[in-house]
């Protein structure tokens, strides 16, 4: 959803920070990258929207760009998704509880939705509150290939809830999930392709065990950014659930996701500049830990060149200042690069969508801070 109008035109220097900013051509040729990729294969790209909180604006770009459908960890998320009218949402996650269960069911009463499970309680939660509220839930069994999160095992495990989820009343069994999230930050680079592409036979080598028990498997959904060209020359995998791609950090980049560019970055404020002799290459902006995850490590100023942000309280940032940056001043505005997009989206209610250094939209975030 687009708000503040009157913002729309400005220039990005003009913006009130700390901001969270999207550099549109950046964004989009990320996403024509990743389209093209799919392009021609026989295997489909369901993005996973928690890289941007489900904002719906972002996620009918990837929709308009050839995706099937949209992934989410939350049932928040999934909400999101179906008020914006976007009518195929996998839930790659466990939904446990009777409230959760609840919103699930009144969720399937307008939209397609599957979700994910991993043992006999949930199913059988499941498919007692879809018989009481009259809905058929999708249901892919999650398969544990190597993340050791959630899942339940591969073969004979895998195979005895799927014959239980068949059986249960208003649910429908669609497939197999996995997840190789053991080959993200967690395995060095040289040993990327080796290890998801044996976590992804795994799931596929799953898929045919069941199928020779009589069970047709007709969704294997797997891999993210990390893993995706990888998975996708697995035959047997049917979707991928890629989604930093679009905005990206500096963490993926610096681990090998060479291929898109960030897309992501703070607007900050100088609003100090320290008058102590020792101090003279010192300045402090208006951005801290509530403003910027530094999670996966101390994120890097993007401009100007010479600045380096070596500290971050909660709502201060220190920089050393170098050459030309030395004579940075209160009131001057610096960008830096978001290292954890996913822990720094979640801090902001709103995206400010920047073209040539004016804003050009301006997206509301509809889930900052929720987790449900």
């Amino acid at each position: 959803m687009t708000e503040q109008i009157d913002e729309i035109g400005i220039s990005k220097l003009e913006i009130d920070t700390p901001a969270l900013l999207i550099d549109l051509p950046v964004m989009e040729s990320n996403l024509k990258k990743m389209s093209d990729f799919f392009s021609g294969k026989d295997i489909n790209l369901r993005p996973h929207v928690k890289i941007y909180k489900a904002t719906p604006d972002l996620a009918q770009m990837q929709l308009k760009a050839g995706a099937i459908g949209m992934t989410c960890a939350k049932l928040s998320e999934a909400e999101v998704l179906a008020d914006a009218g976007i009518q195929d949402i996998l839930i790659a996650n466990q939904i446990v509880g009777s409230k959760k269960i609840q919103r699930l069911m009144n969720l399937a009463s307008r939209t397609k939705i599957m979700v994910a499970v991993d043992n006999q309680k949930n199913v059988s939660a499941l498919s007692k509150t879809a018989q009481d509220y009259g809905v058929s839930i999708q249901v892919l069994v999650e398969v544990n290939i190597g993340h050791n999160r959630c899942g339940v095992a591969p073969f004979e495990p895998a195979l005895k809830l799927s014959e239980a989820v068949i059986a249960a009343p208003g649910l429908k069994f669609m497939g197999l999930m996995g997840y190789d999230g053991h080959c993200t930050l967690k395995v060095k680079e040289i040993d990327r392709e080796r290890i998801s592409k044996e976590a992804n036979t795994l799931l596929v080598k799953t898929k045919k065990f069941i199928e020779e028990a009589g069970i047709e498997v007709p969704i294997v959904s797997a891999s993210g950014t990390f893993t995706y060209r990888f998975a996708s020359e697995i035959q047997g995998i049917t979707d991928i659930q890629a989604g930093t791609y679009l905005l990206m950090d500096t963490t993926f980049k610096e681990h090998g996701v060479r291929e898109f560019d960030c897309a992501l970055s703070v607007l900050a404020t100088v609003i100090s500049r320290s008058s102590y002799p020792s101090d003279k290459d010192l300045a402090i902006i208006d951005v801290g830990r509530k403003s910027i995850s530094p999670v996966f490590g101390m994120p890097e100023v993007k401009h100007p060149i010479g600045a380096t942000l070596f500290s971050l309280s909660q709502e201060h940032g220190r920089m050393s200042l170098e050459n030309d940056a030395r004579s940075l001043d209160i009131g001057d505005k610096i960008e830096l690069w978001v290292s954890n997009s996913n822990g720094t989206v979640n801090l902001f209610n709103k995206f400010y969508a920047i073209r040539n250094d004016v804003v050009e939209a301006i997206w509301k975030n509809p889930l900052c801070g929720r987790s449900t």
